[in-house]
């Protein structure tokens, strides 16, 4: 009993369905804060393993499911799952990248919160921190109870601050370190300091809207056309088969289609790294 067209693709309709699926609930995950204190490192390690494996499985549907979608074939459907692995980096990096975003944007809620305090009389560090703490939501929050725990267990509240940065990768908290550091060491203005940090991030980041909202343009144009031809391929297999059989068939056909995914792969592989440098 042979295999219906209808049949191809509506296997490959269902797994690309689950792939997406799976792709939005990895790139939104629930927010589970941040973990720190002395298992920190182990605790972040183990968590990346469980995403990456998680991650390798969607990489498995997306491929093995377009695949054989767009040619009804298990043999380039396997040949496919090529791209398992750089699929399964890419949604890891989205979901650091939205965390780092969250956290890029929460600063000057930060910085905000601490010269409010520092206006209203307030020169006790520890009180300072006490107040940002109490109006900050998740993950900058979880940060700073930990900058805060640190400091109250004999750690300096500049080193504090500088080694959960590091910790957690929050750059930004870098010249919050840089501007206590100096307030400790020199007695310089510390509201001055953090209201020009303020300015600066402010500054930074209408910048980096703007530099977003173009290349956000930029990355679905080049989406769209990168569809374009496998959505064509798609549409001709099901209305003119015997126009697209020798593209899957045929060697000379295989050849023409590999290059097309290749010459595809590369294009966008370029606007990835142009809009990197814009972005950076």
């Amino acid at each position: 009993m042979s295999i219906t067209p209808a049949a191809y693709l509506g296997s490959g309709v269902i797994l690309m369905v689950a792939a997406i699926f799976l792709v939005v609930l990895r790139i939104f995950p629930k927010d589970e804060g941040v973990q720190l204190h002395n298992e920190w490192e182990e605790t972040r390690t183990s968590i990346n393993k469980s995403n990456t494996k998680k991650n390798f499985i969607i990489g498995i549907l997306i491929c093995f499911g377009a695949g054989y979608l767009i040619t009804g074939r298990l043999l380039f459907a396997v040949i496919a799952l090529i791209g398992v692995i750089p699929i399964a980096k890419a949604l890891n990096q989205s979901i650091v990248n939205k965390k780092k975003s969250l956290m890029e944007d929460q600063y000057t809620q930060v910085l905000n919160i601490i010269v409010t305090s520092l206006q209203g009389a307030s020169s006790n560090v520890y009180k300072v921190l006490e107040e940002t703490v109490a109006s900050l939501k998740s993950p900058a929050k979880e940060v700073f109870v930990e900058i805060l725990h640190r400091s109250r267990t004999g750690t300096k509240h500049y080193e504090a601050i500088g080694v959960v940065a590091e910790e957690t990768q929050w750059e930004d908290l870098k010249q919050l370190e840089m501007a206590f550091r100096l307030y400790d060491t020199t007695g310089s203005n510390l509201q001055q300091v953090c209201t020009h940090l303020l300015k600066n991030a402010y500054d930074r980041k209408g910048n980096k809207k703007y530099v977003e909202a173009t290349t956000t343009q930029i990355r679905i144009t080049g989406i769209i056309l990168s569809v374009i031809p496998f959505f064509l391929i798609i549409f001709m297999r099901f209305a003119a088969p015997e126009f697209v059989e020798p593209l899957f068939y045929t060697v000379p056909g295989g050849i023409v289609f590999g290059l097309i995914t290749i010459m595809v792969l590369a294009g966008n592989k370029y606007i990835k790294n142009m809009m990197d440098s814009l972005s950076a």
